[in-house]
């Protein structure tokens, strides 16, 4: 084989390669923008207080970050994780209590499963207390 020839080799596999990648990009940020998200836990039975959070949240390379309040003061909540290409996701929200009667302060984590389409997305809490989660691209 000659010189020439497996240069071409060589360029047309780079090519190839480039190609391959750049599909996988585009496919990867799907749902990357900026979002609104609404948390909403009611009130349960017992006297714990319901509340709603409304905080941007943002989506780069299909993984999400959102942040409310002031990072490790009362009442802080981070939100994250990664979408997968069909649009489903487990986040993983943790925070610190704000309430006075409710430890305020007090660390706590918990999954909400999660489903995007392009523009829109909606969830829950994943374990005891009944949480609602929308989610609507700016």
């Amino acid at each position: 084989m000659g010189a020439g020839k497996s240069t071409w080799i060589v360029q047309w596999v780079a090519v190839c390669m480039a190609l391959s990648g750049m599909g996988t990009a585009h496919a990867a940020g799907t749902f990357d923008g900026d979002w609104n998200v609404t948390l909403t836990c009611p009130k349960v039975a017992g006297g714990v207080s319901g509340y709603r959070y409304q905080f941007p949240a943002e989506i780069q390379e299909n993984v999400l970050h959102g942040e409310h309040g002031v990072r490790d003061a009362a009442g802080w909540l981070t939100l994250d994780g990664k979408l997968e290409p069909d649009g489903s996701a487990t986040l993983v929200a943790q925070g610190l209590t704000s309430s006075a009667p409710y430890a305020p302060g007090q660390a706590y984590t918990y999954d909400v499963s999660a489903q995007f389409d392009a523009t829109t997305g909606s969830g829950s809490r994943a374990t005891t207390r009944k949480c609602d989660v929308v989610f609507a691209k700016q």
